[in-house]
């Protein structure tokens, strides 16, 4: 056990120092292997192919490129105007429910907190700013409306888990719907109780029938993929690496043949994009797997579940600490990192404790993202303070009431599990 907290040490200065997180991993390993057992290292390499050889991982580079290249279509504009045209538009603080609804829409196809700031950041603030929004304002509801992406299915951080844990990918998917849907509903809702005493513009553009009709059938394509996917994994059609292939193509025949925007180059610069982002994500999933058999090989979590369960005396104490942990873990790591290192550790503990594997995903997944917008740190408080050009303190002090939100709406999820298991099973994917 002192190994692993001396590997830990290691691990967490070398993430400080800046060293790339895959690098951190292996290094980590390496030299956790040298403390335990030297003779292991023979094992590096075959235990880092078999971490990525999974035919449900396959699906994640597939789901990149289909998001890099409905983006490169403008999809992000097209979400926000579809959203825009309709009734809630046209509310005091219309534009801010728009922003909302337009990230949990985004976040079915980005999957990504981080890439809903990068690819729908920027116009939902440039618009709220036209409309005399305050910067500050129109910023926090932008980063705290990111945080439905990871949940809000297809989504590639519950595809990851699912792959990693060896659990059903649809149960994964579909237990983060409500909860992305809670989030959404509760900053629309301090958004309603605020619109008043905040003096909220109302959106006082008129559209004509035209642009109507063009805004909703543009908007209704963009909604196709991520449709297309969750029917076809869920009455088992395809695989959910044949409904990435079938992401692809449609994405494809969307941008060319519809939009008419994605040239030759484009779609060479979204298969980079995608490469490079895969090969990062799969070298951190390898090392990853390595890490997790030489601290299984010790029972490493066996150990510290041991430890844990003699502390706490209910499950619901296990998950304020697991909650914790995870928060923390949040603020520093790449979520899809994150779950790769915490999720082989934390979940056999939960699970011993009475937890239901599925609602612990959807746990882990909801604590690692909002650890993304919680300071000192948070990932996605500095990525939206610089699009939005505002100093962070003043970009943490705008976000402050919906980082509070976000953790009652947590508070629900973690302690109802209802909330992350009824769709699952109302599908049939767990019982």
């Amino acid at each position: 056990m002192e190994y692993f907290l001396i590997a830990t040490i290691l691990l967490i200065v070398l993430i400080f120092a800046g060293v790339p997180i895959a690098f951190a991993i292996g290094a980590t390993t390496t030299i956790y292997l040298l403390l335990v057992n030297p003779a292991n290292l023979i094992s590096i390499p075959s235990r880092m192919f078999s971490g990525i050889n999974s035919f449900t991982l396959m699906a994640l580079p597939l789901f990149m490129l289909a998001a890099e290249i409905m983006v490169r279509t403008g999809i992000s504009t097209r979400l926000f105007d579809f959203v825009r045209i309709s009734w809630i538009g046209k509310l005091r603080g219309g534009l801010a429910y728009v922003n909302i609804l337009a990230s949990t829409i985004f976040g079915s196809i980005s999957g990504a907190a981080l890439s809903d700031i990068a690819g729908l950041g920027y116009v939902e603030m440039k618009a709220m700013e036209e409309d005399g929004y305050d910067k500050g304002f129109a910023a926090a509801v932008t980063a705290a409306s990111s945080c439905e992406s990871p949940l809000i299915p297809p989504s590639n951080v519950a595809i990851l888990y699912a792959g990693t844990m060896s659990l059903s990918v649809g149960a994964v998917l579909w237990a983060g719907l409500i909860p992305g849907l809670l989030l959404a509903a509760a900053q629309m809702l301090y958004v309603a109780l605020n619109a008043k005493r905040m003096n909220l513009p109302k959106h006082e553009k008129h559209y004509t029938k035209e642009e109507k009709r063009v805004i909703r059938k543009e908007g209704c394509l963009a909604l196709g993929m991520p449709l297309i996917i969750l029917l076809g994994i869920t009455l088992g059609w395809f695989t959910p690496t044949e409904s990435a292939a079938v992401a692809v193509v449609y994405a494809i025949v969307v941008g060319v043949l519809i939009f008419h925007n994605i040239s030759v180059r484009d779609f060479m610069s979204a298969l980079w994009v995608s490469a490079k982002t895969t090969a990062n994500l799969f070298l951190i999933t390898s090392f990853s797997a390595v890490f997790a058999w030489a601290i299984g090989n010790e029972q490493v979590p066996q150990k510290i579940a041991e430890a844990i369960l003699e502390v706490a005396d209910s499950k619901y104490v296990v998950l304020l600490i697991m909650n914790l942990i995870l928060i923390i873990a949040g603020m520093w790591l790449e979520t899809s990192a994150a779950v790769l290192l915490f999720a082989p550790i934390l979940a056999p503990i939960v699970v011993a404790a009475g937890v239901n594997p599925i609602h612990f995903a959807v746990i882990c997944i909801v604590n690692l993202t909002l650890g993304l917008i919680t300071p000192p740190v948070g990932v996605v408080l500095y990525a939206t303070a610089g699009v939005a050009d505002i100093s962070f303190g003043r970009m943490v002090k705008a976000a402050l009431p919906f980082i509070i939100i976000n953790f009652i709406v947590l508070a629900l999820i973690t302690y109802i599990p209802a909330i992350c298991l009824a769709v699952p099973q109302l599908l049939g994917f767990t019982v």
